[in-house]
Formats: structure tokens, sequence, C-alpha cells
């Protein structure tokens, strides 16, 4: 041993154990090459306290040893500047006393302390008396001694012309920054390294687990000057949530600034969603000259696949989809320029190097060759009325031509989907301008990196209409959803067929989208006539998100591709990891931690099977992506979920509390989150929606409460109603009119009697069958449901279908009937109090709108009356509230699918403004069902404050 080294690496290992001599092997190879003056290589054998004196008299110690990792064999890491408790978990790093033992000891035992670096090798194969390696750990070895070089030579020490003379290399004071937020598959080491090198400074940059590294060997003055650029002018995508900085020693001066390996040190780093293909990628793929000329893998930085193919953090290439894709030459001199855009951008590729297109026929035949022939098969299939199914880039998609009602029926017959509108997508914007009178806030959302589909009104649709046909798209619905070509493969096939397509989600009736190819070719060949497939793999399963433009703001319709997995900031306080698994319709979950919460991309409805096994996926692949370990499980109060079901099955078998969130209040603490409303800081919540079960037992929809994130009290209601028939009323809306007018009308009313005279398709009232539900109506469950009252007046005026084929479509025709319209008088609701609560009925505008109707008044003017009557009505049940001894409240916070309703939720937010009142609505999360998973995780967090 030299009596002084600035740099010493101890090479740890057995001999005779398997893969445990991984470090001993690694010194023979290290040996072979050459190293500067002040590095020594010492053998450490098997470890253990006899170690303690190489800590002695050195500046910096690097161990190399094999760590015991199932699964991830041959797999390379390296952390800086460690100590005992940041080896916690590390169960293979124990040789004799152990590693973490020792490290413990070294500052106790040992002054001045050098500063600890390891790499570790992961193994499996731990078997004694065995010299032999196992084969990943052989392969891998020469890359971790050329690694270890790399290290020592270019971070740690100089060169020999920059090294003062006559001794070992001086130790330099600088700074280590460790920061946190939207750090990865951004371009932020690139952004790092060049802001670095333009202000001067040397050091280096590599991805941790929790977030980026930076080291920089800089005065304070010259930190300063670097964080407040690093925060002034952080990559568009990138989010800076925050920047440690401790002091850190380098051994001697760095060359230069470089882009390190990555180190699994630390959890907790974000990543952005998938990023529709920028504008320069796309002045690319259209350029003849350029060598990514029609690729429609085209990405980088900037843009391309981001959560559809992460499979672990840190954000490097080998942990995507695309580590079986090596990078050509031209492609890796681009990844290692420092000036190019593409620098690390981990999913770059071209067509040399990168995944490839091919077509295969409804008759399994493969049809392979250039990109541009392949899309010219596209366009002559698709201009034939034939249904395209092709990969995207969260998963599989339907397309047909837009223009074609013949086309758009065939669909719509093959996917059982008679009235459910389809999704439109347009090449561009200047092609969406072609065919809607679009906004700015409307451009702009259409134009984003998450590229969601956004609800246009028809009513704003150019005419004459040509290329789409709107009643085929969304029949009887007031808005038709439109979305631009967010990848690479997108815009070629939109700019080859010249028009808009639609493009609808690729699964069959029910159940999640298809990713991969295989399971695709067999569950969508009865609903396609041709496949447009590709083989880069989707690691995670992601629809098309869904947004509005309401009352001045986007709201978040479905939350999925571009959206997932972008974090929620949870107020101060909740703090802690906890699972939330949401609700059985449009299901998501939530997964907290480090302050945030991550909602899940959209799921679907859990009575299908196929969604619920999604369900079980994500439970366990989310928190092993983020690498989080949940402290408490939190589901719906309905005994009868799928999802609370699954929750308590997990919960006992992890051993994990169990929290049952009633279903309204999550809701509204979802609403709460989002806008950052402390937790112990009371509300009035208006929640209107289907239905969920409420603490007595009954079904609520309609509700008022007072609350906060731990608890509520409800206040008010509207008036519950039997479900006639259970569950059927939820899908026959006629039976909720029944129920209605039998709580508004005496039996055998001559206004019901004419009115079925004039509507016969309301005969339904009126028969045997009616007679013997009104009969049984006490045996039914009596709900408050909002939604089933839309349902109502939805049969009434004659725009409900006998049997919804979908969740909400008699509500959204009935909007749709209702925007075509100005209202022109207002229908009375009763206002009274039932015990502890106040109670908003509806009984007095059932004779006076079916006055109207018999007397030949416009039923679209009816449905905008009543929704305008139903927001009186509300208005109204709140000032009453606000009267209320022992009820102060100044924050109204609405939420529940009906808010989703423009002709509800716009109108309702400006009179409760106008009454002085805070009003709190959502844009990040649904306000459907697809949001609740975050308000039962955030209730969860609030009633286990002190031990989650």
């Amino acid at each position: 041993m030299k009596a002084d080294a600035g740099v010493r690496i101890v090479y740890l290992g057995n001999p005779l154990h398997g893969d445990d001599a991984a470090g001993i092997r690694a010194l023979a190879l290290s040996q072979a090459l050459s190293w500067p003056a002040g590095v020594e290589l010492v053998d450490g054998g098997t470890g253990g306290v006899s170690l303690l004196p190489l800590f002695q008299h050195c500046r910096r110690i690097i161990l190399v040893d094999a760590l015991l990792s199932p699964g991830h064999e041959g797999e390379i890491r390296y952390q800086c500047n460690v100590q005992a408790d940041s080896l916690a978990g590390s169960e293979g790093l124990e040789h004799g006393g152990g590693v973490k033992g020792l490290l413990a000891l070294v500052p106790l035992l040992v002054s001045p302390a050098p500063i600890i670096d390891i790499f570790v090798i992961g193994g499996h194969r731990f078997t004694p008396c065995s010299p032999e390696l196992s084969d990943e750990v052989s392969r891998a070895l020469p890359e971790l001694c050329r690694r270890l070089h790399r290290y020592v030579t270019e971070e740690l020490m100089p060169s020999d012309t920059e090294r003062p003379t006559g001794g070992t290399p001086q130790s330099v004071m600088g700074s280590r920054l460790r920061i946190t937020g939207c750090v990865q598959g951004v371009g932020f080491r690139p952004f790092v390294y060049r802001l670095a090198t333009e202000l001067g400074l040397s050091g280096v940059v590599g991805n941790i687990g929790a977030g980026v590294d930076i080291r920089l060997a800089a005065d304070a003055a010259g930190v300063a000057r670097f964080c407040q650029r690093l925060r002034a002018d952080c990559p568009a995508h990138a989010r800076i949530e925050s920047i440690a900085a401790e002091p850190f020693s380098f051994a001697s001066v760095p060359h230069g600034f470089s882009v390190t390996d990555s180190q699994a040190e630390g959890q907790g780093a974000r990543f952005p969603p998938d990023l529709a293909v920028c504008p320069r990628c796309l002045a690319e793929l259209a350029d003849p000259d350029n060598r990514r000329h029609g690729y429609p893998f085209i990405n980088c930085t900037d843009c391309g696949p981001r959560y559809s193919i992460v499979n672990t953090l840190p954000w490097d290439r080998a942990n995507t989809a695309m580590a079986d894709f090596p990078l050509c030459a031209a492609c890796r001199q681009e990844y290692t320029d420092p000036t190019n855009r593409r620098f690390h951008a981990e999913p770059v590729a071209c067509a040399e190097c990168g995944p490839r297109i091919w077509l295969q026929d409804a008759e399994g035949r493969v049809q392979e060759g250039p990109t541009a022939a392949l899309l010219v098969q596209c366009r002559s299939w698709l201009k034939q009325d034939r249904v395209l199914a092709l990969k995207g880039i969260g998963g599989f998609q339907l397309a047909c031509d837009a223009g074609s009602a013949t086309a758009i029926a065939s669909l719509r017959r093959r996917k059982h989907r008679p009235a459910k509108p389809f999704a439109v997508m347009m090449q561009d914007l200047a092609q969406a301008e072609i065919y809607f009178e679009l906004n700015n806030a409307e451009l702009e959302l259409l134009a984003s990196p998450a590229a969601p589909i956004l609800l246009l009104p028809k009513a704003r649709l150019r005419l004459p209409v040509q290329g789409v046909v709107p009643e085929a798209l969304a029949p009887g619905m007031a808005c038709i959803g439109v979305m631009l070509a967010g990848s690479p493969l997108h815009w070629l096939l939109l700019n080859e067929v010249g028009g808009p397509l639609v493009m609808t989600s690729g699964n069959t009736a029910g159940e999640p989208i298809c990713i991969d190819n295989h399971h695709a070719l067999s569950a969508l060949a009865p609903l396609a006539d041709g496949f447009l497939l590709h083989d880069r793999p989707i690691l995670h399963r992601c629809d098309d998100s869904v947004q509005a433009w309401l009352a001045g703001r986007p709201r978040m319709i479905r939350r999925a591709r571009g959206d997932v997995p972008a974090p929620i900031v949870l107020p101060a306080g909740l703090d802690g990891a906890v699972l939330a698994l949401g609700a059985d319709l449009k299901n998501s979950l939530c997964l907290t931690g480090g302050g945030q919460a991550v909602l899940s991309a959209h799921i679907g409805d859990l009575a299908n099977p196929a969604c619920l096994d999604t369900l079980a996926q994500q439970v366990d692949s989310l928190p092993a992506l983020l690498d989080l370990a949940p402290r408490a499980i939190a589901v719906d109060m309905h005994p009868d979920y799928v999802s609370s079901r699954l929750g308590a099955r997990l919960a006992k078998a992890r051993g994990l509390p169990l929290i049952r969130v009633q279903h309204h209040h999550a809701h509204l603490v979802s609403c709460l989150v989002e806008n950052g409303q402390p937790p112990d800081e009371p509300v009035l919540g208006i929640v209107l929606d289907g239905l969920g079960v409420g603490d007595d037992g009954s079904l609520w929809g309609g509700e008022f409460l007072l609350a906060d994130y731990s608890g509520y009290r409800r206040l008010a209601r509207l008036r519950p109603f039997p479900l006639l028939g259970g569950d059927q009323a939820n899908r026959q809306p006629w039976r909720n009119l029944l129920a209605q007018l039998a709580q508004s009308l005496p039996s055998g009313s001559a206004q019901v009697t004419a009115l079925v005279a004039v509507q016969p398709a309301l005969s339904c009232l009126t028969g045997a069958r009616a007679q013997a539900l009104l009969k049984m109506a006490g045996h039914f469950p009596q709900t408050s449901s909002t939604g089933r009252l839309f349902d109502a007046v939805a049969a009434l005026l004659g725009v409900a279908p006998s049997e919804l084929s979908f969740e909400g479509e008699a509500a959204m025709t009935l909007e749709a009937l209702a925007e075509g319209a100005q209202a022109n008088g207002c229908y009375p609701f009763g206002l009274s109090r039932q015990g502890e609560l106040w109670q908003l009925d509806p009984a007095p505008l059932w004779p006076v709108m079916i006055e109207a109707l018999l007397a030949g008044q416009d039923k679209a003017v009816l449905a905008a009356n009543f929704h305008l009557s139903l927001v009186r009505g509300l208005c109204a049940l709140v000032r009453q509230l606000r009267r209320q001894q022992g009820v102060s409240f100044t924050t109204v916070a609405l939420s529940g699918g009906v808010m989703q309703n423009r002709l509800i939720l716009e109108p309702l937010s400006e009179a409760l403004d106008a009454m002085g009142l805070t009003v709190l609505t959502q844009s990040q999360a649904p306000s459907n069902d697809g949001g609740i998973a975050l308000g039962q995780a955030a209730i969860a967090l609030a009633k286990r404050t002190t031990d989650v």
C-alpha cells in the first residue's frame, strides 16, 4: 500500500464463491489498463474491518464489488460519495464484516475520512466452492472496468499536462447539486452540459434514481450563477422541483464537463409523458434531403415516446423498449455530440438501426418494403372503406375514412358501438382550421405536446362540410373529438391519405386497448381489414387523453397518453405513500409519494375482466416504476365494487391498512387537491354524478357536503327516488322518468295519459310493467342521483334511447339538444328540510314541463330551460345553507361527472362567483370517476398523516 494515494481502488470478492468473485476478476482486467499517477489498485479480499487501514492517507476510495441482484444480472451501477445509510436494501454488499458495516466505521475511526465511491455489478450465482462466474457477469465485467477507468481518468484525474508537478493531484472543492422534478427524458443532461460549457465550468452530470446529479468544480458565486440559469433556461418539458446543494471534493480538477453513466441512487425521479412529434422533427421528416426523410420513428430530446417505452429508471436507453435496437454509427455520433439536439436522446433511431413497419392483411399475408409503398397500400385500403388497425404510441387504434358514412357505419357495426362518438384525427393545425373555427386556446391545446383529443362544438364546423360526416362521427352529440397526428407514423399516414381519419381505440367492446402485435392480430381480426404493425414494444398501455374547453379552462375528461405519468402536486402536509384503486367505472388508480400524486392512465370499466386484470397489473407496475412502496391502500366505500374487493385482498396480503372512502367525498377532495386547498380548511362541495354508496347505505348522487380532507358533513341532497328495477334503471332512462313522475303527479294523471298519446314511445309509463314497478318501489334502492334526473328529462323529451349504449349517453344528448336553443323560462324546484338535511326537489317542474311539451313548445328550449332551472335551484340551496346556523363557508368546490356539462358548469360557476364565493373546479384530473382515486389517496393521507 502506498503511503499516500490520490485514488485507491479496492477490489472485493471471494474467488471461490461464484459471482462473488467479480471484484477480484475485475482487478486482473484493470491491471492491464494504463492508470494515472496517484491511482492505486488493491486486492481487498473478502473485506471486513481489516480494510480500515486502506481508508487512511487517501483522498478517495473506490470499492468494486458484486451485488446479489436476481433479475438484473450483469447490470452495472455506481454511487458516488456514499455513506452507510445510502446502501439501505443493498443485500448483496456483504463480505466478512460487510461493506455497510465498514462504511459505518470509517467516519468514526479514520480522520480525515476519504470520499468513497462504489462500483457494483449485479450477480445471481453466489455458489460456495464454485470458481466460475455466470455468463451475464463474465460478459459485463470488461465494460465495468472500462467505465471505472473512464470515470477515474476523465472525471477524477486531470491530464498529465494539467497536473501540478512534483506530487499527487491536489483535491479541489466544489458543489454537488441534486435536482428533483421532471428532469429525465427531457434533454436535461444535454442542457446542463451546454450550460456548464457556456459558463466555463468543469464537472459532470448524470441521471440518478432521484433525478439528476451535477458535480461542479466551482466557487459559490459560480454555482449560484449556474443554478440561476438552470431554472431560468431549463428545457420546455422539464420541471425543476428542488435543487439541493452540498460541498463536494474532487480528487483533482476535472477535465472539462462530461455526461456520465446513470446511477440507481435514490428514488422518486420524474420523467415526462409521451411527447408529440416536434416541429423540427416534422421538418426533417418531410425533407427529401434528410437521412430520416419518411422515417416513421423520428424523435429527439424534445419529442417522442417516453412513458410508453420506459422499463425502469434512470431514463437510459438500456432501460427502455429501445434496448434491443443498437445505435448505428451515424445515430451514435448524434447521440454523443453535445451540439446535436439528439445528444443523449434515448429513443433516437433511424431506418438503419431502429424500429420498422410492415403490413398484414385479413388473410394473414405480410407485406414488407419501403415505408412510402406501405403507406400507399394503407391509403388504398382506407379509400375502399376498409378499417385499418395500426400500432400507435400507447396502443393500437382503429382507423377509417372520416368522410365515408359507409366506413364509419361498418366500424360501428363491428365494434358494437351504435352511438358513442368517434374521434377524428387531422394531420396538423392547418387541416384542423379547414374544418373548424378555432380560438387561440383550442389551437394551443391541439398543438400541445400532449396532443389530446379535444372536444370541439359541431356548431363551429365550417360549411359546407366535406371530408367528415359529423352525424356519423358523433350522432346526437354537441361536439366532435379532434386530435392532431401525435407521432411521425400518424403524420405520414395522414399526409398520404390527404384527409381526416376516424381514430378510435383498438379494442373489442369494453376491453383495454391492445398493445402487443400477436394479441392485436387475434383480438382485432373481426374488426379490421388490415394491420399496420411495427416492432417497437409498448411497455405501458396508454389510450388517448380527452379534454374539453369549458368555463375558460381546459377540462380533463380522460387522463391518459400525453398526461400520464405527470404528477399532481399535493398540498403541504400530505406526505406518504398511498395506493388508491379508484371506482369501478372509468377506473384509474393513484399512487402518492414525495408530496406528489400520479394518476394512472385510464383503465376502463372493471365489469370487464380484462380491465380488472389491467388494474391488477398496474397495482404492481406503477409502484415499481416510480420506486414507491405504498404504506396504505384506499378504496371506495361500496362493498360490491370489484376495485374495493381487490384492495381488501391486497391490504390483507401485504399487511397494510385499508382505508374505505366515501365516493362523493373523494370526488370533492380530488378537486381540492389540484387547487392546492389546505387540508384542514372546510369548503362546501357540490358533487353531482351518477351514483355512489353513501355512509347511510343509500345511493347518493346529488350532494352538498361541508368537508375538508379528513371528514365531511352532509348538509343537503337532491330528493331521493327509487331506482325502479335496480341496476336496470342505470341503463333504461324511462324507469327514472316513471319514478320521478310518481313523486310528482297523482296515479292515473291525465297529463301522463295525454303525454303518451302525443309521444307513443313513452307508452312504457302506463303499461302493466310500469304499475308493477311502482308497486314494488319500496323494495328498490333509493338514490339522490343527478345523473338519473338527467336521464328522466332526456326520456321525457324523446332524446334518450330505450336502453343506453354507453354511460352518460342520455345526459349528453340532452345537453346537445339544449345547446341549440336559448332558455326562455325557469321551472320550479322545491326546497324543504328533511330531518337534518335540506332537500332540492324536482317534483314541481314535471307538470310544468309536460304542459309545455303538450303545448308544442320546442324541445330544445325545454332542454335549455331545464339546465337553467337546475342551476338556479342549486344556487337557491347554497343561499339557504349560508343562512343556516352553524354552517360557514366562503369556498365552493364543484365535482362529479355532471360538472363536465357546459350548461351546468359555466352558469353555476358564474352565479356562485357573483355571490362572493370562491369557486374551485377541476382541470388536471377528471371530475368524473376517472379522477376519484386522487381524492381517495389524499383522504387516506389526511387520515394517516402521523404514520403513513
